[in-house]
């Protein structure tokens, strides 16, 4: 009893006590290690950039006790292959700043890069290593000045962010001499962290999420999709959609035939289960839209599910469905879902956040090796399951062929990875360059004429780190694909949202293409713009613009009655009385609650 009790005192003590200079005894006061992060890619610089990404999955085994703990706590590591991505933005970024002289001069920006597997414990110790110093795991004692974070980008999960800000949020004030103000960038939305205290230290690479929401409402609306289908994810950025938006959208006209919510858990079979019920509530819907509230991830377990009901013969209604996704989500996969099809994505439309290809990240992307860049500690997982081969150092052999290394990244499908630069990916690289363009401002805003040398610059910097929430939220600056990128006083990113139409083909590529934006800086007529000509609808439709009614119009000389129990868009049509017609389907061409019979 007595050592439990011991090792909690010590973890309270080193988690609570002001961060202090190294002079503890660490073989004296250290505490077991904890089990490790596995993927991680670190590179030394004056200034550090920290990283906090969900890359995979950990699929683990039951714990019998028979093994040691680590051994039977990881079983195998399931990469979601286009996040890859994320990570490259960060180190091309970096590259890019690194070699350009009108920025930071004279200082170099490093980062650490910490995969947290999509677990909240894994994203609290991750937050903790960085608190610590390199290789050990002990919070608040930092030797080397050079590996404290400046900053930590979290994403591209929103709950992430919130367990972040549960450890980082602790460290607003400065610790002189070790760990200094640590303050988050996420480049995914995090409602939850709307406070007083912990949103001054958050700054988003994600719009006003309002403005999307307020833009798919102007879409339904446009398009006379009255009679909707809404699944969402339980997470706080979709429990924000639904408690503050739907209302809006009932008084706008819209109405649900379901609202489901999917049920994320550790339990994977709690999590199937939940898939299921809700994949069979929209079988059975009359709905032709479905407003998807989702992550990253969820496409990939979509897919598993679109896959299940397919094989069973049980495929997504004849009359098809128009998916309508938020910017939340990307296009993600499993190793095991490199030869599924991409067609109930096929004329699917989705809101990202407006960006724009980097000149030279493809190239950048193409030049990735596993031999070249050892230190990248996520590349081999990725190289073996994006081309479905096996390092003779692997582990586990879990295919036939050897990967040679002459494998090339610009020959994988899109529904593997993509070499062009998603939203994802671009907010990410953002968020680097904000960071550095703000580290940059407060140099010249704190350095004397008389302090030349450069050790003493970045100490400074680390020194004068607190001040680096004001220049963030000050700075405004072009990106080299001259796309002007600041933040406003809630600290959230200027911009808008494009309007994504996904095109699929039969060989598992698709296209994005746009087809329309939110545009909020725009005059209140041209806030929202789509082109109708310009979308693919889902082929059962034969490219006839789709409806998504609950009932069809009345034919003349018949009026609307309520139908009771029903949602307010639903409706009978009775004929009218002897004498008198009807003739009109609603003001505007919008479906009123009642067609009335005139004389």
């Amino acid at each position: 009893m007595f050592p439990l009790t011991m090792a909690v005192f010590l973890i309270l003590v080193l988690v609570l006590l002001p961060v202090g200079v190294c002079k503890i005894p660490v073989a004296k006061y250290s505490i077991s290690e904890p089990i490790p992060i596995l993927h991680k890619y670190y590179q030394a610089g004056d200034l550090t950039i920290a990283s906090i990404i969900s890359q995979s999955l950990l699929i683990s085994d039951d714990v019998t006790f028979r093994r040691h703990p680590n051994e039977e706590l990881i079983d195998e590591n399931m990469v979601f292959t286009q996040i890859y991505q994320h990570i490259l933005a960060l180190v091309f970024a970096v590259k890019e700043i690194n070699e350009n002289v009108q920025i930071l001069p004279n200082i170099t920006l490093g980062f650490d890069i910490y995969n947290n597997y999509f677990r909240p414990r894994l994203t609290f110790q991750s937050s903790m290593e960085l608190l610590s110093s390199r290789g050990k795991f002990i919070p608040n004692y930092k030797c080397n000045i050079q590996n404290i974070p400046v900053a930590v980008i979290g994403g591209p999960n929103s709950n992430i962010c919130l367990h972040m800000a549960a450890i980082l949020g602790n460290y607003k004030m400065p610790q002189v001499g070790c760990v200094q103000e640590t303050f988050e960038l996420t480049y995914a939305p995090a409602p939850g962290i709307n406070n007083q205290i912990q949103g001054l230290f958050f700054h988003w690479m994600f719009p006003n999420g309002h403005h999307q929401y307020t833009g798919i409402l102007q879409l339904l609306l446009h398009f006379k999709w009255m009679w909707i289908g809404v699944i969402y994810l339980n997470v706080d950025s979709a429990e924000t959609f639904i408690h503050d938006m739907l209302p809006i959208f009932i008084k706008s006209g819209i109405c649900f035939d379901f609202i489901e919510k999917i049920h994320l858990s550790s339990d994977i079979a709690e999590t199937i289960i939940s898939g299921i019920m809700m994949y069979t509530v929209i079988l059975k819907s009359s709905v032709n839209t479905v407003v998807f509230h989702g992550e990253i991830q969820s496409i990939a377990h979509w897919r598993i599910l679109h896959h299940f009901f397919e094989s069973e013969e049980m495929s997504m209604k004849k009359q098809g469905i128009v998916w309508i996704m938020t910017a939340e989500m990307d296009f993600t996969s499993l190793f095991f879902q490199k030869s599924w099809d991409t067609d109930f994505l096929h004329g699917a439309l989705s809101f990202s956040v407006q960006s724009k290809d980097m000149p030279g990240f493809k190239r950048f992307v193409q030049s990735r090796k596993p031999f070249l860049h050892k230190e990248d500690g996520c590349i081999m997982d990725f190289w073996e399951q994006a081309f479905n081969c096996f390092f003779p150092t692997s582990m586990v052999q879990k295919t036939k062929n050897v990967c040679t290394e002459e494998e090339k990244i610009e020959t994988l499908p899109g529904s593997v990875f993509e070499t062009g630069m998603t939203s994802h990916s671009y907010s990410i690289y953002n968020a680097v360059y904000a960071v550095a363009y703000a580290l940059h401002a407060m140099l010249l805003s704190i350095l004397k004429p008389k302090i030349r040398m450069h050790t003493e610059r970045w100490i400074l910097l680390n020194h004068h780190s607190h001040q680096l929430h004001h220049f963030l939220r000050s700075i405004s600056f072009n990106n080299s694909a001259g796309e002007v990128v600041s933040f406003d006083q809630n600290g959230e990113l200027v911009g808008g949202f494009n309007i994504i139409n996904w095109v699929t083909f039969s060989n598992q590529s698709f296209l994005r293409v746009t087809v329309g934006r939110i545009d909020p800086n725009a005059a209140p007529d041209k806030v929202f713009a789509i082109s109708e000509d310009a979308i693919v609808w889902p082929s059962i439709f034969n490219q006839i613009q789709p409806l998504s009614l609950c009932n069809d119009n009345c034919h003349p000389g018949y009026r609307r009655t309520k139908e009771e129990g029903r949602p307010f868009c639903c409706y009978n049509c009775l004929p009218c009385p002897e004498g008198k017609i009807s003739n009109q389907t609603g003001e505007n061409g919008m479906y009123s609650l009642y067609q009335k019979c005139w004389q």
